[in-house]
């Protein structure tokens, strides 16, 4: 059995460009053989792409891979991601099997009141307990906007995460590496808790003993891979060690960037012989329009290809095939949000409270088919790429799905104030300090600075439902009460918020927001309605165009009596990471999530667990 198993993984390296010679003095450098019935597992999430759009008659055209994908498997058109519907927990849920309740993470920006603020070097250590916990591009090294005149608040980013480091001349230029050397650790919030401050690394913000399925796969020995948006936070899906994933690829997506005379995208970012950072004048963040963000998605799609070819994501080594790997694209979800793109888009500015309801041009914008058409080209690069090597294409499982929607769908999104919930219940506490911290989106969080008040300010939120909608440009005030309803259409907490599976238990913690706020849909806080630059976001709670997401298992190894079908069961992201381990055979009870959320396998695939 072990010389089978051998002669079985020494053809897969030859086949996928790996060379006998390396294969066979060094066993790590194989890919482990699953002992299930798919040796390979590879999840391609799209930002924004809602179960809807997969099936709207104006976009097929543009769907022919993913169509082509939905043939050879199973599409499940309610399937539902997390509330909240931010990425970071929309990501775990498919890879812990358990959503935020259980993971602990309910965002990429939360409140933490058992750890203190991040300590620069020298710093004091002696901080209050309480503080905003970060996880997304802040994490990683910057440079400021203007070299000449540092601004702590005024940075930009490279790809790769590093920076510069202004005021000490024996650091200098920061390499980054796209993963963990990205991190700035004096940017993470502190554990003091055994009298020593120490870092919060982002594996280490998961509740503890929650694992990822790169931890059994890793701990199974088999190899891994992953790819996403943000170089330093996204190694939160390391789970427990930080340390099972072979080859971590993460671009930064926040990035400042410009195009090489090859038209390919490069950091807008050099340094001089002194290491002194220089910024070309035409840059663009990644995100300003979809030119740049269908270029960032490129630089995914070739890793994921690299990766398929046996080499390493950058391409620069021979590799095994990942026995797990994942990457993530973008540009769909900056076309649903951009002026003008979206489905249905009026073309009305965006703080027009009537915008939603307007009359519209009918269909899906050309921004939106233009990233919607790259998208599904990318991915039949890679399906091309599987089903040209005969051992892949037979032992390879794809997952194509969505951390989040997008809300509204339709229209455009009616943008309010994001001072508006925390000034008022400041207000209605008498105190200008009582918002700890309120995450906001097409959502709103609140952690109270005393939680005594949770009840009391519960009810006081239902309360503005019955005032008058408030206007996209109204402000809100600490020294007045509130005369409109900033969007709010449910409040939810303690028990009720424990009964609905938003928070771990009916009291409340160190980690869970104390008050949840599902906004009416299309509602969206953002600091200036009058300056908004988008028609539409995620976040929300239970709305059905941002938890709604598109969700495909395919693949030619599948049963002929699933190909091509459809299972119209409600289902869960969560039951992805079982599913997942299922086909690679390893025990999807080794996720602690799946244990305590009691996690199944998605209907209809017909694999078995081991």
């Amino acid at each position: 059995m072990i010389f089978n198993r051998f002669k079985l993984a020494l053809a897969l390296t030859m086949v996928c460009g790996v060379s006998a010679s390396m294969a066979i003095p060094n066993r790590a450098a194989i890919a482990a053989i699953a002992p299930g019935p798919y040796q390979h597992v590879l999840i391609l999430s799209v930002d924004g792409l809602r179960s809807a759009d997969i099936l709207d008659p104006g976009l097929q055209r543009y769907l022919t891979n993913i169509n082509s994908l939905r043939s050879v498997g199973v599409t499940y058109p309610n399937a539902f991601t997390t509330s909240p519907s931010d990425s970071f927990p929309g990501t775990l849920s498919y890879l812990t099997g358990a959503g935020p309740a259980t993971t602990g993470v309910y965002y990429d920006d939360t409140y933490a009141r058992n750890l203190t603020a991040p300590i620069a070097e020298g710093g004091n250590i002696n901080s209050p307990l309480g503080t905003e916990a970060t996880y997304f591009e802040l994490l990683d090294y910057s440079i400021p906007a203007d070299p000449s005149h540092p601004d702590p608040n005024n940075v930009i980013w490279r790809l790769d995460g590093g920076g510069y480091i202004s005021g000490n001349p024996t650091k200098g230029f920061v390499r980054g590496d796209y993963g963990l050397g990205s991190i700035d650790k004096t940017r993470l919030p502190q554990n003091c808790s055994s009298g020593i401050c120490k870092p919060v690394y982002p594996w280490q913000y998961l509740n503890p003993d929650i694992k990822t399925i790169f931890n059994v796969a890793h701990n199974a020995g088999l190899y891994t891979a992953f790819s996403d948006k943000h170089a330093g936070a996204y190694n939160i899906v390391q789970g427990r060690g930080g340390n099972s994933i072979n080859d971590y690829y993460s671009p930064e997506i926040n990035a400042s960037v410009i195009f090489d005379r090859k038209g390919l995208l490069i950091d807008a970012i050099s340094f001089d012989a002194n290491h002194k950072p220089i910024i070309a004048p035409n840059a663009h963040v990644v995100t300003d329009n979809t030119t740049y963000t269908k270029a960032y998605d490129d630089l995914k799609v070739k890793a994921i290809l690299n990766e398929i070819s046996g080499r390493n994501s950058l391409g620069t080594e021979n590799a095994p095939v990942p026995n797990i790997f994942a990457m993530n694209f973008q540009a769909v979800s900056v076309a649903e949000k951009a002026l003008s793109g979206g489905i249905n888009n009026s073309g009305n500015p965006t703080n027009n409270p009537n915008a939603i309801g307007a009359t519209p041009p009918k269909g899906p914008s050309s921004v939106l088919t233009d990233a919607v058409q790259h998208t599904d080209k990318s991915i039949g690069q890679i399906l091309s790429a599987i089903r040209s090597n005969p051992l892949l294409a037979k032992n390879t499982l794809v997952i194509l799905v969505a951390k989040h929607g997008q809300d509204p769908r339709n229209g455009v999104g009616t943008l309010l104030k994001d001072n508006l919930i925390p000034d008022a219940i400041d207000f209605h506490l008498k105190d200008p300090n009582a918002v700890s911290q309120a995450t906001q989106d097409d959502v709103s969080l609140v952690w109270l600075k005393n939680q005594s008040k949770i009840s009391d300010v519960t009810q006081y939120l239902r309360g503005l439902t019955n005032l008058p909608l408030c206007k996209g440009t109204s402000s809100g005030s600490t020294t007045s009460a509130a005369t409109c309803n900033p969007g709010i259409a449910k409040v939810y907490s303690g028990a009720l918020a424990y009964q609905l599976g938003l928070a771990p238990s009916s009291n409340p913690d160190n980690r869970t927001p104390d008050v949840f706020i599902q906004t009416l849909p299309g509602y969206i806080f953002v600091g200036n309605p009058s300056k908004g630059k988008k028609i539409a976001e995620h976040g929300a709670l239970f709305n059905k165009d941002a938890t709604n997401i598109a969700l495909i298992i395919g693949g030619d190894g599948l049963s002929n009596h699933v190909k091509g079908t459809t299972v119209n069961d409600r289902v869960r992201t969560t039951q992805i990471a079982v599913t997942i381990l299922n086909a690679l055979g390893l025990n999807s009870n080794l996720l602690t999530g799946v244990r305590i959320e009691g996690t199944k396998a998605l209907p209809g695939t017909r694999i078995k667990s081991n």
